[in-house]
């Protein structure tokens, strides 16, 4: 048994039940925030204790949460230790880097059966930030103390765009603080990513505090199970990822399974691999535009990213969809097996294009059923895109390139956003960055990777060099 199995089964995601742990109560009662601390008394604490690393360990400065509603508002109180003097708590309402600050911040998702969520943040001082985040149309009072700093919300349910809940009402919820001066970064219910779709825990709203297991069972039963995906990737066991021109190198690729390559690799190579068995698939950007490779009107432009020059596209504008179909059929028309669809993460950044780049997915699919599908991250939709798809590539899993600072370097990010489809069936390819002799964070890698189920390869950043390392 992997080691991960014991963590899986308390995440919920391995028997698809709800721990008892991840299960919240909202109790009914108006809070008049600003006020006394006693007007929350005997309401439920949460703590907020487990890192943001994988697998979440306790962190050494503690914090809680607690939740109250009444017909016009759902109220939290947030009570996090810190000395007062290492408090961050500068940034303006409209900074775009918020995060720089301490922070209490909520993920609300009002139907726990869909992806979409609700962000909001704000500071020790109460600064509700409007970067990135869903609203401010709610109010919030905050205090710093010696020890400790308190922080408490009013959200209007209209500016939720939900109407009042009812007994019985369950929303998705993450609660989550940020402690600057020591790099603590809990997150409830089970620690984790910030932004991973799938490590949401649930909000009830009751009219009495009820019994904690009851609870969860409730939860499970609402959410049901999740079916199987169906890859065409099933039984897959190597992979590797090649963006260079060179045909010696390409020839190398005949040593794994499934070939990721850009379509310009020359058409000998293609036919070569195809005759040795390899799938191969091209390699398509459809969150970003790329210049060398197309021209898109300004208006659908968002911005640029800095480490390769091309440009965030809104996935929303028909004319970017068409354009990208258009490229997948000239692709598949060359010969190749599938598509590798890149830049998914522009959903992160400006969340609003993510209905677009999932309308995207599924046309992608409509329109070329046999094709091969593998995604790149783009965690964010993956809950609406993985029964679209064959695979999903987890893109710095354990080690990355640190572009500022111009070497790789090892991580340990959180598997949690795809643990949940790798259940149902979707293959998880890592991809993982370090120099050829560096044998230590190749090792740990490939280690890692395969822990978890995942079928894993490294290479360098540029991608233009094919190694057959094995560890």
């Amino acid at each position: 048994m992997r080691k991960w199995i014991g963590l899986l089964g308390f995440l919920g995601l391995a028997l698809g039940q709800v721990a008892p742990e991840m299960v919240a109560q909202a109790l009914p009662r108006t809070i008049r925030i600003g006020g006394e601390l006693f007007q929350w008394e005997g309401l439920p604490r949460y703590e907020v204790v487990l890192s943001n690393t994988f697998p979440a360990k306790p962190v050494g400065h503690k914090g809680y949460f607690s939740v109250a509603y009444d017909r016009e508002n759902l109220y939290l109180l947030g009570v996090f230790e810190q000395k007062a003097e290492t408090v961050r708590a500068n940034n303006p309402a409209d900074h775009n880097e918020w995060w720089t600050d301490d922070t209490m911040e909520v993920f609300l998702r009002l139907d726990p059966k869909k992806p979409e969520y609700l962000h909001l943040a704000a500071n020790p001082k109460g600064t509700r930030f409007k970067a990135y985040t869903f609203t401010t149309e709610y109010r919030t009072s905050g205090r710093i103390e010696k020890d400790r700093w308190i922080l408490e919300w009013a959200i209007p349910f209209a500016s939720l765009k939900v109407d009042p809940p009812k007994p019985g009402t369950i929303f998705g919820l993450k609660v989550g603080r940020e402690h600057q001066a020591v790099s603590e970064y809990p997150l409830w219910p089970v620690g984790g990513d910030y932004h991973s779709p799938t490590n949401f825990g649930y909000l009830v709203f009751v009219e009495r505090l009820e019994d904690p297991k009851a609870l969860a069972q409730r939860v499970s039963a609402y959410l049901g199970e999740e079916p199987p995906i169906q890859s065409r990737l099933e039984g897959l066991t190597t992979y590797a990822v090649y963006y260079g021109t060179d045909p010696a190198e390409a020839a190398k690729l005949v040593n794994f399974d499934l070939a990721i390559v850009q379509p310009n690799l020359p058409k000998a190579a293609l036919l070569e691999l195809k005759r040795a068995g390899v799938k191969v698939v091209a390699y398509l950007s459809v969150g970003e535009a790329e210049p060398e490779r197309v021209s898109v009107p300004k208006d659908w432009i968002l911005g640029q990213n800095p480490n390769w020059g091309s440009y965030y596209v809104d996935a929303r504008k028909p004319g970017w969809q068409d354009l990208v179909l258009s490229q997948a059929k000239d692709y598949l028309a060359q010969g190749f097996d599938g598509l590798f669809l890149d830049t998914l993460d522009t959903a992160d950044l400006f969340p609003e294009t993510a209905p677009g780049l999932v309308a995207l997915v599924k046309r992608l699919r409509e329109a070329f059923p046999q094709a091969i599908l593998v995604q790149n991250r783009g965690f964010r939709v993956l809950p609406e895109t993985a029964r679209y798809v064959d695979a999903v590539m987890y893109e710095n899993l354990s080690s990355m390139y640190d572009f500022k600072a111009g070497r790789y370097v090892p991580v340990d990010n959180d598997p949690s956003p795809v643990l949940p489809f790798a259940k149902r069936g979707l293959v998880v390819l890592a991809l993982d960055y370090a120099l050829p002799e560096d044998q230590g964070l190749i090792e740990r890698a490939y280690v890692r990777a395969r822990e978890l189920g995942f079928i894993p390869y490294v290479s360098v950043i540029r991608l233009d060099r094919v190694f057959l390392h094995n560890p």
